[in-house]
């Protein structure tokens, strides 16, 4: 006799059945017996309409598979005891409540999960995709409120050139798999901040965990974290590996509402691996500020694409109108193992001599405050192309080398040549 997890014991295929042994008279007699328990143990599977056709056993189930009705046989008629599939979508629902959404039903399975109360926060429903399908999908998905979307290693490729995934308030998206490539895409993965989301914030929390993102070398966008006309998008976390595209991560405001509950895109995080981008962290801004956004990568540019770990976008307006605190970009932090700088072949101030091409671009404007933290210990302000209004408060500071704060006990020189004069690029505009 067998065991099962719970410590019960669960009685084995030879125990449950008839086994004559060699020899044995009338052997067929208890080898009909299996056949009859067989009725019973054996799900019947066929349309609800033609359910009169088999035998209501006692014990024996019958499963419509048009309807998704589960029905038990009692000896005289089939009694329906469930369905696994209450859903209009074709999607499937398993014992725990999770949706299983089929392809070709995958926004209907989220809208199905989504139906709930308008106010309060959401109980979380869970759609999940069948792992291994192919999910091609021929508009935006929109992951709505209360909605948890479990990719499951299957893999979603759009059909056309438009955003794959926009997601709203409460909302989480799980091991994502997006492939755009090879097909003339110029879009955006995954936005987190529809233009109708409403505000996005701790309390609201629209979340990406373990994205795998594939595009083409220099197309497209991977992950943006969008403030606009639906609100600020604030304190969202993303982790994941990002390949391809002209921008991996993008921080956009996307208006010109600087007021507290503005366009803003501040606040929010990214940590995993970014790759054979053209900009691998993108800062842009219609007038709404982009600040105390934060990033653990490590990030590995391609010779054929790249130009910039880093570029915060300048201030398209005239010195004489930046006076106000428009187009913002200040309080930004990077900790970055960065592979290949010399990669960055397609940078306008890279060069075939051994001067490495810098990797940060900061543009005119208000943009202070930023760091990058170079945990390889090779990078120093040089590696900066500093146009700001207000240069002094944006640099470089090495994991190899330096002073420990607060004392004078410790000192080591580090790889580079210590930039103490804040000798940025010397192509800057600050230099």
């Amino acid at each position: 006799m067998g065991w099962v997890g719970t410590g019960v014991p669960s009685k084995t295929m030879s125990e449950r059945y008839n086994t004559p042994a060699e020899g044995t008279l009338d052997w067929h007699v208890p080898l009909n017996e299996n056949f009859k328990k067989l009725d019973n143990h054996v799900e019947h599977r066929d349309a609800e309409s033609n359910m009169d056709q088999y035998a209501p056993n006692a014990g024996a189930k019958f499963l419509a598979t048009d309807t998704g009705t589960v029905y038990l046989g009692d000896g005289d008629m089939w009694n329906p005891i469930g369905d696994i599939t209450p859903s209009s979508t074709g999607s499937k629902t398993a014992d725990d409540g999770t949706i299983i959404a089929s392809p070709g039903d995958l926004q209907s399975a989220i809208d199905d999960a989504s139906n709930g109360a308008e106010w309060g926060k959401r109980p979380t429903q869970t759609v999940r995709l069948v792992s291994g399908e192919n999910y091609t999908v021929s508009d935006t998905i929109k992951i709505r409120r209360g909605v948890r979307l479990e990719c499951n290693g299957a893999r979603i490729v759009p059909s056309g050139d438009f955003d794959v995934i926009e997601m709203y308030r409460e909302s989480q998206l799980i091991e994502p798999h997006i492939d755009s490539r090879n097909q003339g895409w110029s879009s955006t993965q995954i936005v987190v901040g529809a233009d109708d989301a409403a505000k996005l914030e701790a309390a609201n929390r629209a979340w990406v965990r373990d994205a795998y993102l594939m595009g083409d070398k220099g197309a497209g966008t991977g992950l943006q974290f969008r403030g606009g006309s639906g609100g600020p998008c604030s304190m969202q976390w993303a982790t994941g590996t990002i390949n391809g595209f002209k921008r991996a991560i993008d921080l956009y405001a996307a208006g010109g509402d600087t007021s507290g509950q503005g366009d803003w895109s501040n606040g929010n995080h990214f940590e995993g691996l970014i790759r054979n981008y053209e900009i691998g962290v993108s800062m842009r801004s219609e007038g709404a500020a982009v600040t105390g956004n934060s990033f653990r990568l490590q990030a590995q540019p391609n010779p054929r694409v790249s130009k910039w770990l880093w570029y915060m976008e300048d201030d398209p307006r005239s010195s004489s109108q930046r006076g106000d605190s428009s187009y913002v970009k200040k309080g930004n932090a990077m900790l970055v193992k960065s592979w290949d700088n010399i990669n960055y072949e397609k940078n306008p101030y890279y060069d075939s001599s051994d001067r490495k091409p810098p990797v940060w671009y900061i543009g005119k404007g208000k943009q202070y405050a930023n760091s990058l933290y170079d945990f390889g210990g090779l990078m120093g302000n040089q590696y900066i192309v500093n146009n700001a209004d207000t240069p002094d408060r944006n640099g470089i500071l090495t994991g190899h080398g330096g002073h420990v704060t607060g004392t004078t006990e410790w000192s080591q020189p580090p790889n580079y040549q210590r930039n103490d004069s804040r000798n940025w690029h010397h192509e800057s505009r600050n230099s």
